[in-house]
């Protein structure tokens, strides 16, 4: 289904608010649903998030299979096949809203900020918020809404960096086709936040 990005952003809206009262719509999932999705997918929106079990997007905007794309990495970092995820979802699936959405007590955020030695390539991960993590200590964040405010600065960064990397995606953006909107989830409420 097309939704301009208006009404896309009040279909999460209302959804989420269904999540937080505790009145989600019945599960619309059935055979037909199915037969339907086998053909084609239409979402209305684009999610782009973090990997975090508690944050699954299809829950917390009420929403059913087929009704959103999803992108999520730990941290919601920006890479490469974020951005070419998007940008199918843009270019080929049409959808005329990205969101793209941090939440609280994110371990990654919380690694970045405690400064702890890390191996592997979660450290990889973790070095890529380094910066933001430098510039808000020296804007006088610290402790739980340091974290916080990383993850808020994090989504800002990307949906300005968003068209940045992806002439499709500025393109779509300059004419007014899509809307890119940061947003936070709050895991103990349930509330989204818009707009951070």
């Amino acid at each position: 289904m097309i939704l301009s990005p208006a009404a896309a952003i009040q279909a999460l809206r209302d959804g989420n608010t269904r999540y937080v009262n505790g009145t989600p719509l019945p599960w619309r999932a059935d055979a037909a649903l199915r037969a339907k999705l086998v053909e084609n997918q239409e979402p209305f929106a684009c999610v782009v998030t973090c990997s975090d079990s508690r944050v699954p997007p299809e829950i917390l905007f009420d929403q059913t299979q087929g009704d959103l794309f999803v992108v999520r990495v730990a941290g919601t970092l920006l890479t490469p096949e974020v951005v070419g995820s998007v940008e199918f979802a843009v270019e080929a699936l049409n959808v005329k809203l990205v969101v793209v959405m941090a939440h609280s007590s994110c371990g990654a955020i919380q690694a970045a900020v405690s400064d702890l030695p890390l191996r592997g390539a979660v450290s990889a991960v973790i070095a890529r918020l380094g910066t933001i993590v430098i510039s808000k200590r020296k804007e006088g964040f610290s402790g739980d809404e340091l974290a916080a405010e990383v993850s808020r600065q994090n989504t800002r960064n990307i949906v300005t960096q968003l068209p940045q990397q992806s002439p499709a995606i500025l393109e779509a953006l300059e004419i007014g086709g899509i809307a890119i909107v940061p947003a936070f989830f709050d895991v103990g409420s349930g509330v989204v936040r818009w707009n951070v």
